[in-house]
């Protein structure tokens, strides 16, 4: 038994090993200002800078692409060695990042959205006002104006599509929700006419539609609340009913409740993120039992093993899943909400000259070291 316990701890260990290979191996974006534009390149957590910044827009890496533009405002793919792989027509105004080997792009002449494959080909050509990337073989599209990389006017969902750009799921729903409509564990959630709707891949709503509001799924898991008194107004409602007294808790992909009376954020990492008050957060895991055994002043989501907080202190920092401080940060710099990727987190402080406030910004590795640096100083008067 021994023996047997030993060479799965072994296996255990090497596989971690693998993963942090690979995470290491990914490329992180960095800036730099030089006059009054911004830059962008891309660094390893061992601080070896593989694309020293020369673009003036750039997205992280996904599924071993990242989006690029060029001082010509031609968007373009790398690959994580730092090599192009393939150019857009001038036509592209706007880009997203590659899911199951598609990539959403914008024709500024028609302002349609369409997707390429991982040679730059145009597979689905452009049509609709908006879209997301594929999730679970499907993306959702519709009419409504893009507004940056993740933002959109309120407007049509006609429906998602599959691979092929066939519509396989028509709705044709004006919606109020672009966060959560994208697939996964099998469940999107679309909120209209100041309900949720939960559907499944084959199109069809789940749970009786009872739910006032909820969260995307993530790791199986969404925050949903019902409306205790009903019929009631849950924000964009009849004027003339009382507001909503909703009531939260957490359900599976089935819709089985798993923690009851409890609004969280979502989980990563089978950790999920709660607000208990203002400026005060706590973690639990997947059966709502508390972890730590302290609240924090602000929290977010773990990633890569690593979740940054600020204890009620105000000290600054990353704890790992056992909850200890592992990486404190110096003092007045705070680490932005995406947290560590591929190895690299960025942290920031803010400070200021004369009138104006800026951020200093560092990248560092898991070791807390500081692998690249930016002073936004350079920018003012």
């Amino acid at each position: 038994m021994m023996r047997k316990s030993i060479v799965l701890f072994l296996a255990f260990c090497g596989l971690v090993a693998c993963l942090s290979a690979q995470q290491a191996s990914i490329p992180v974006k960095i800036e730099d200002v030089r006059g009054s534009q911004q830059y962008y390149g891309f660094i390893l957590s061992n601080g070896t800078v593989v694309v020293k910044p020369i673009y003036i827009k750039a997205h992280e890496f996904s599924e071993g692409f990242a989006a690029v533009r060029d001082a010509n405002y031609r968007w373009g793919f790398i690959n994580t060695a730092g090599k192009k792989v393939f150019t857009l027509p001038k036509g592209v105004s706007e880009v997203g990042d590659f899911s199951e080997g598609l990539c959403w792009f914008r024709d500024s002449i028609s302002d349609k959205v369409g997707f390429v494959d991982r040679t730059g080909k145009v597979v689905i050509r452009p049509q609709w006002n908006f879209a997301h990337s594929f999730r679970d073989g499907l993306a959702a599209v519709g009419d409504g104006r893009t507004l940056g990389k993740s933002f959109f006017q309120i407007g049509i969902l006609k429906g998602y599509i599959n691979h092929k750009g066939e519509m396989v799921l028509p709705m044709n729903i004006s919606h109020d929700n672009y966060s959560h409509e994208s697939f996964c564990c099998g469940r999107a959630v679309i909120e209209y006419d100041d309900k949720v709707m939960i559907i499944d891949t084959k199109g069809n709503e789940l749970f009786g539609g009872k739910y006032r509001d909820a969260t995307g799924f993530s790791e199986g898991l969404s925050s949903v609340a019902v409306a205790t008194n009903e019929p009631c107004n849950a924000g964009d409602g009849d004027k003339d009913l009382p507001p909503c007294n909703l009531h939260w808790s957490v359900i599976d992909t089935t819709g089985r409740v798993i923690i009851d009376n409890m609004e969280i954020w979502g989980f990563k990492e089978e950790i999920g993120l709660v607000t208990i008050g203002k400026n005060e957060y706590m973690f639990i895991d997947s059966t709502g039992k508390r972890l730590f055994e302290r609240n924090f002043y602000d929290a977010d989501y773990f990633s890569e093993g690593l979740a940054h907080v600020i204890e009620m202190d105000k000290t600054a920092g990353f704890i790992n899943h056992q909850g200890e401080m592992v990486i404190r940060l110096p003092i007045g710099y705070r680490a932005y909400t995406t947290g560590f990727k591929h190895g690299v987190a960025t942290i920031y402080k803010n400070e200021k000259k004369g009138k104006y406030t800026y951020h200093n910004e560092q990248w560092i590795n898991r070791e807390g070291n500081t692998l690249w640096e930016i002073d936004y100083r350079t920018w003012f008067p």
